[in-house]
């Protein structure tokens, strides 16, 4: 007897691709990851100093914690830099302002980090563990390109991700 010849009612749920969806959604929800800003910017050739990439966000609870992740994708052959320094203005709605400076290592002893993508580098790195914003509502939050030059030749992309820590321990 044949899988085929079997004589069971159908429902939506005997279906392959039923069972990958449902059981996809259900590893999503799981995660419990809740992002609050996914952006990308590129530059078609350099990246001015005094040009601030903006991203608005909005912040749930003044009491969460959360991860700041930036990915950098350089040209190799232009980009001649060990490391990013970057201007981080945060503004709240109430006009509060926070100003960071993290660095972004690109090459360490000279050898590139991350992974390479045809001619460019793409470099993630964790500038903050368990950041806290002050207070709930929505921020501006501005990066800039810190180094000396005034046209920074090679940066391709920035990205900012900023997701929710799940704490393993009560702070109180």
């Amino acid at each position: 007897m044949s899988f085929h010849s079997l004589s069971l009612p159908f429902t939506p749920f005997h279906s392959p691709k039923i069972h990958s969806l449902l059981l996809a959604s259900l590893l999503f929800a799981s995660c419990g990851s809740k992002v609050v800003l996914d952006e990308e910017r590129t530059f078609s050739s350099t990246w001015n100093r005094f040009t601030p990439q903006e991203f608005e966000l909005t912040i749930p609870n003044a009491d969460l914690y959360f991860h700041v992740d930036y990915t950098v994708t350089v040209d190799t052959a232009t980009f001649r830099y060990d490391r990013l320094p970057l201007v981080v203005d945060i503004h709240s709605a109430d006009g509060t302002h926070r100003h960071i400076t993290p660095v972004v290592t690109l090459r360490e002893n000279g050898r590139w980090k991350g992974q390479q993508d045809g001619p460019n580098r793409v470099v993630s790195a964790r500038v903050h563990n368990y950041f806290t914003f002050n207070q709930k509502g929505t921020y501006n939050y501005q990066v800039k390109q810190g180094t000396s030059q005034y046209d920074l030749e090679g940066v391709r992309a920035f990205h900012v991700r900023i997701e929710e820590a799940q704490l393993d321990y009560d702070l109180d």
